[in-house]
């Protein structure tokens, strides 16, 4: 389960925090990472790390989803469970409640052809553009020797245009050789 791990370390969290904010062990969260153990235990890990189901929009059940996918490529629960390898009543509880293993939505999701099995969630309300704030506080304060440093290492290699996207005190503007064709822009409201 890439996801899982790369979401648990994009957001900084060892396996004890991330065990200790769902109550479940750290071996039941490493198991989760293999792709092994419940669905129960992964459902908890999934809201502290912010993840959703990837086969299913936010907002609709994943069990029915999953049921009406099977449903669509004319499968029946007997067939999707011998496919699987398990027995049918595993199978129902895996489409009415989303009970059971990870293996086994994981070898359902493979027959069904629906991946992933997780996705992130887009941040809400953030955007490339920062928040308003006051001009005075919108300042670059690059000291002026590291600004020199940097542009006296590229300086033999620059021609043509620069633009400067935060002016702010002038430390790269004013100190970029005179060939060159200078611009710097704030973003606008």
């Amino acid at each position: 389960m890439d996801t899982l791990l790369a979401a648990r370390r994009a957001r900084g969290m060892t396996q004890g925090n991330v065990a200790r904010a769902t109550g479940i062990s750290v071996p039941t969260l490493r198991a989760l990472e293999r792709g092994e153990g419940g669905l129960g235990p992964l459902i908890a890990v999934m809201e502290v790390l912010g993840l959703r189901w990837g086969w299913v929009p936010d907002g609709e059940d994943a069990a029915a989803a999953l049921a009406g996918r099977r449903k669509a490529r004319g499968i029946s629960q007997g067939e999707l469970a011998r496919r699987i390898g398990c027995s049918r009543p595993t199978l129902i509880a895996l489409e009415r409640r989303l009970a059971g293993s990870v293996a086994t939505l994981a070898r359902a999701l493979q027959i069904l052809g629906l991946r992933p099995m997780l996705r992130g969630v887009a941040p809400v309300g953030r955007g490339l553009v920062p928040a308003r704030n006051a001009p005075a506080r919108d300042l670059v304060m690059t000291p002026p020797d590291l600004a020199a440093a940097v542009i006296g290492h590229f300086a033999p290699g620059l021609s043509g245009s620069v633009l400067d996207p935060a002016r702010g005190q002038g430390a790269f503007y004013d100190g970029f050789p005179a060939h060159l064709d200078r611009h710097w822009c704030e973003i606008g409201g």
